[in-house]
């Protein structure tokens, strides 16, 4: 038994179907895991940043406790402190820039920050979803 025209055409039909499902599922799949990759990347980079500034942090007490131990004057350890503050302000805002012009576009809904504070709230955030997260 031979097959019709129309039982040919609703194969090719179906064969073209599955061909369009499969490709697009496959992109599907992989865009997902991208923006999957993109947003541990970005939690990882905001997690050192948040790392370091603590440890710089750290470092400007030692700063300020050694500079009274040497008997500097206050006011001169305030204006120590804040040529410090600026510095420190200064390197955080550059880092959630650099951040924010090197992340793809594509990508951007991983990214709901334009500061340094709303950085951290956003690393809060992920930091309960990535919790006990072993990869």
């Amino acid at each position: 038994m031979e097959p019709t025209t129309i039982q040919l055409a609703i194969l090719v039909c179906v064969y073209f179907l599955g061909v369009f499902s499969c490709r697009f599922f496959t992109q599907f799949f992989e865009v997902s895991h991208a923006a999957r990759i993109v947003e541990k990347t970005i939690y990882r980079c905001l997690l050192i940043c948040s790392k370091i500034h603590e440890d710089v942090v750290f470092l400007k007490e030692i700063k300020r406790k050694h500079l009274r131990d040497s008997g500097y004057d206050e006011k001169k350890i305030r204006q120590f402190m804040e040529v410090d503050d600026k510095i420190t302000d200064g390197w955080k805002e550059s880092i959630i820039q650099n951040i924010l012009i090197n992340s793809p576009r594509v990508f951007s809904f991983v990214t709901k920050f334009t500061n340094w504070r709303e950085a951290m709230r956003q690393l809060d955030e992920m930091h309960g979803i990535h919790r006990g997260d072993k990869e």
